[in-house]
């Protein structure tokens, strides 16, 4: 080290001293606090600037224009309200907010490359849970059931056993893009192609998928099972002709290196617009201790369906790629599914049109199920609404304009993409919910029948089997 660095650094923690112990020595306030705050600002972030991430909040209210502003300008979103956008974003993008006059706050910043803390975004969905949030963490935002706190990662296993569900803020750049348009589909009369898949779809042999998962015991990520579960799911989608295995890898800072299972049937006609069918395999319970987390309606039974559509269509060409995926890390704050959405949007000669999410679909069949979708995707929502009723005899509950972002759909979301969430009876929850009771004897295969049915016959709604000349 050169004395002139050495130097260099002495003088600047003279200054630093000096100048703080003059602001306790005097008190400062007013316009000088100002003027004191702003130096000692620049002092810290001085040749540092481009490595400190910003989360944001945006005032534009939700709507398809101004999802194309946002992520014109800051590349992913994590909600919206009528208060606004909330955003991350690094100092560059910062500014170009500013310098387009979008009116934006700052909740909180931090230096990017920190791994050790994390934004996390709760669901508290009652005043205890709320309490409880309070007394271990502080936090920085709150509207209606969201709230936002800044912890450490290392106290993320705190969450589950309280019930919280949660993602964590993703805090990687993405490229600058556009939200996708989708565009409303009138079903009026019955497809005879549609008609002949749809009675494939059996409650055996789901119930039978749903079993091998819950044999694993848990799915938990760090129990022995998730592996095993992952390794049975990929020998299981090798079997379907046609279908061709992607890359499914990715990190998590917690624990280590985990696998989606991820499948493509490719398309005929237009091969780079895609459409994504998927659950998660993961499970989990209540508890510090995971090792009993059978999982069966959350989500052997989601998992379920998404396999069973793959083996209906595997001897039919579609028009448009589709990828089966079995997203891992869901429990621990929608991870799987944040992976395979930037990897997705990453690939820019990649369109992904929607998303249909299927995540606890058999607890009791009272012949409902619940579509939850945002501003961008309440089309999405007509068309498994109307395609269940047609082709499965399925009532829906639609929640339009939905925040509600608790499952691997909200990760479309955040990059623009229309997506929906298919459950059970929302808000109503199964009794058996993140418990070791979640298994297969206590649900209704039957509902599973009717949901799976429906989002298979959405599917060829918008990506009909071609008919023969």
């Amino acid at each position: 080290m050169s004395g002139k660095i050495c130097f260099r650094r002495f003088s600047f923690l003279v200054v630093f001293f000096s100048v703080f112990v003059f602001s306790q020595l005097y008190a400062l306030s007013g316009e000088p606090q100002k003027e004191f705050d702003e130096f000692i600002r620049n002092i810290r972030e001085e040749n540092r600037i481009d490595r400190i991430g910003y989360l944001i909040l945006i005032s534009l209210s939700p709507e398809k224009s101004n999802d194309d502003r946002v992520l014109s300008l800051a590349g992913k979103y994590f909600y919206s309200s009528e208060e606004g956008y909330l955003a991350h974003v690094d100092y560059t993008r910062l500014q170009d907010f500013i310098n387009a006059g979008i009116q934006i706050k700052v909740i909180d910043k931090k230096r990017l490359d920190n791994n050790r803390e994390a934004w996390y975004m709760l669901w508290v969905e009652n005043e205890a849970l709320e309490r409880n949030i309070k007394l271990r963490f502080e936090p920085i935002y709150q509207i209606e059931k969201t709230t936002i706190v800044r912890m450490k990662v290392s106290d993320e296993k705190h969450l589950n056993p309280q019930g919280v569900k949660y993602q964590i803020i993703d805090e990687e750049l993405l490229p600058l893009r556009t939200s996708v348009s989708g565009k409303p589909v009138k079903i009026k009369i019955p497809d005879p192609e549609i008609e002949k898949l749809v009675p494939m779809i059996k409650a055996d042999s789901l119930a039978s998928t749903v079993q091998k998962l819950q044999d694993f015991k848990s799915r938990y990520v760090k129990e022995a099972g998730n592996k095993a579960a992952v390794e049975w799911l990929v020998s299981e989608f090798a079997k379907i002709p046609g279908l061709t295995q992607a890359t499914a890898t990715f990190s998590t800072s917690s624990y280590g290196n985990l696998s989606n299972v991820v499948f493509e049937k490719t398309g005929t006609r237009e091969p780079k617009t895609v459409y994504v069918v998927c659950g998660h395999l993961d499970s989990t319970v209540s508890s510090y201790k995971k090792a009993d987390a059978p999982g069966a309606d959350d989500n052997a039974s989601g998992m379920a369906g998404v396999l069973e559509i793959a083996r209906v269509l595997s001897k039919k060409e579609l028009p448009f790629t589709v990828i089966f995926a079995g997203m891992n890390a869901e429990e621990i704050g929608l991870v799987g599914s944040k992976a395979l959405a930037k990897a997705l949007t990453n690939n820019s000669g990649i369109t992904i049109k929607a998303a249909l999410n299927m995540d606890m679909i058999a607890d009791v069949d009272d012949n409902q199920v619940a579509l939850i979708g945002n501003t961008a995707s309440n089309w999405l929502i007509d068309v498994v609404k109307d395609a269940g009723k047609l082709y499965a005899g399925l009532d829906s509950k639609p929640f339009y304009n939905s925040k509600i972002w608790y499952s691997d759909h909200s990760s479309f979301w955040n990059v623009g993409v229309p997506a929906i969430l298919s459950i059970e009876g929302n808000p109503e929850m199964s009794k058996y919910y993140h418990s070791a009771g979640d298994k297969l004897e206590n649900m209704a295969p039957s509902l599973m029948e009717k949901i799976t049915r429906a989002n298979l016959a959405a599917l060829l709604t918008l990506n009909p089997i071609p008919q023969a000349k």
